[in-house]
């Protein structure tokens, strides 16, 4: 029995909270059947809110496997950026590098 992995992609932008004064990240579905996102003050607690929702925008079970696309959409930072960025990391990835010596490596740059 071969199981089917589903994919969803959310868009990431920075938004502004009326409720809180201040500014949030935002993650909304892309071609999903519901159109509701989440939002939180950082980036790794919107990849938890967003992995939390996942199933339920796609209507699908807990059980199917769902791997999520995020699309970053900030003012200034071209889809040719983001793509570079990809490369870049896959690259320094294939090469064989921890994500901390990745990490040191970009923020040295």
């Amino acid at each position: 029995m071969t199981s089917t992995v589903r994919r969803v992609t959310f868009r990431v932008s920075r938004e502004r909270a009326l409720d809180l004064d201040g500014e949030v990240w935002y993650a909304g579905p892309v071609d999903a059947p519901i159109r509701s996102g989440v939002s939180a003050e950082t980036l790794a607690e919107l990849r938890d809110a967003v992995e939390a929702i996942k199933h339920f925008v796609l209507g699908l079970a807990e059980e199917v496997a769902v791997i999520v696309e995020y699309v970053y959409d900030l003012p200034g930072v071209s889809p040719e950026v983001w793509r570079a960025h990809r490369e870049l990391r896959d690259r320094l990835c294939e090469a064989g590098l921890s994500e901390d010596d990745r990490a040191e490596l970009l923020l040295s740059a």
